[in-house]
């Protein structure tokens, strides 16, 4: 039998001490990923809760009789008042807002995917709803793609 030397046994524990290392950086890193997914959630529910809210203690009443019809996607803008319409706009383009962040979200990883699979369907009713179009066309060129990507319909002005 061949004797191993002090410096191998060294080297050798240095070595498994660096690969334990590397594994708990590993699980760091994965619990940091849990942890950003778990603030970008929070961050997505307090948003729309803020929104939602503040249609129920708004002042003002057109908001909230749009908000009593339902799907504002399916509104008929000719049959708004003034007032209705402008909080139509306000509300769709706020929903973009939102469902571009969930898009760049989604793309990074942050977002499960039934989480996106429930915000893409809410994306596409209000994409294929052709008055409700004009509040996706101020978006990201990588979410503008996506959304002409989904396109079944043209809309004429």
């Amino acid at each position: 039998m061949k004797k191993v030397s002090l410096d191998t046994w060294i080297q050798l524990l240095g070595m498994v001490g660096l690969l334990g290392g590397l594994i708990f950086v590993g699980l760091e890193m994965k619990q940091s990923q849990t942890i950003a997914v778990a603030g970008q959630t929070q961050a997505r529910n307090q948003a729309i809760m803020d929104f939602q809210l503040g249609i129920l203690t708004s002042e003002n009443a057109a908001s909230r009789r749009l908000f009593d019809r339902g799907d504002i996607n399916l509104l008929d803008p000719s049959d708004l008042s003034q007032e209705e319409y402008s909080a139509l706009r306000h509300a769709l383009n706020w929903r973009a807002n939102s469902f571009q962040n969930a898009f760049q979200q989604y793309q990074l990883g942050l977002l499960d995917e039934d989480v996106w699979r429930q915000v893409e369907t809410r994306i596409n009713s209000q994409w294929e709803s052709c008055y409700s179009r004009p509040s996706l066309a101020n978006v990201t060129p990588a979410f503008y793609n996506y959304l002409e990507s989904k396109s079944t319909q043209e809309c004429i002005d």
